[in-house]
């Protein structure tokens, strides 16, 4: 009976958002409201569940692929390799698909808090993060076979704001990427309900309530 309770209480939410949109300093805040205010343990991960390596571990060790992979900016990769890309998605994938149920027995029988600092839609709207070049109607076909989060906030702001806290990425960049969030979270909605949500990033204070009360209305 605790089992399924436990299954029950548990939650998985997802943040995306571009470079400067706030989204690190959105979930952390919201980390520390469920586990003050709630009570809850809240388990933190990195875009995939990476059970599997980052892929330049295999060539370098874990410890220095890390490194390299820090000290290099986002959306720097130059792959235009349809071999290499279709390689690092699978594997990508394969993470995704068998790390979400270590994910499940590590954490959700628990009854934890799963937040994901990026999601799977970063592989369909922002390959480039991952070096990856397919189609993106490619990689949201296989997004059927990925767990569905019971949140999925993708926060954004206008360029000015953006690029006034990062200058990591340009202003049309900002835009294509801030429309292609909005269209795959529209369109994913429409068969979801309201596990898709787009927030403006403007006030702080307002994004915070906004996502919590999206989350005391998930339980």
């Amino acid at each position: 009976m605790n089992l399924f309770k436990n299954i029950k209480q548990s939650k998985t939410i997802t943040f995306s958002g571009v470079d400067g949109a706030g989204k690190t300093t959105i979930l952390t805040e919201i980390k520390n409201t469920l586990e003050k205010k709630y009570n809850k343990k809240v388990v933190v991960i990195r875009h995939r569940p990476s059970i599997l390596p980052i892929l330049s571990a295999i060539k370098h060790g874990k410890k220095e692929a890390e490194k390299k992979t820090m000290e290099v900016l986002p959306r720097t990769g130059v792959n235009s390799s349809l071999i290499s890309s279709l390689i690092r998605f699978t594997y990508y994938l394969f993470d995704y698909i068998f790390g979400q149920w270590i994910i499940f027995f590590r954490h959700s029988l628990k009854g934890d808090i799963i937040i994901y600092d990026r999601y799977y839609f970063d592989f369909i709207n922002d390959g480039r993060r991952t070096n990856i070049k397919l189609n993106e109607k490619f990689i949201k076909f296989f997004y059927r076979f990925v767990f569905k989060p019971d949140i999925n906030i993708f926060l954004y702001a206008s360029p000015e704001i953006i690029l006034s806290r990062k200058q990591e990425m340009d202003e049309k960049s900002i835009i294509e990427l801030t429309k292609k969030y909005k269209t795959l979270f529209e369109s994913l909605s429409k068969s979801s309900g309201e596990r898709y949500i787009c927030i403006e990033n403007v006030d702080k204070e307002k994004t915070l309530k906004t996502i919590e009360n999206l989350y005391t209305k998930a339980c």
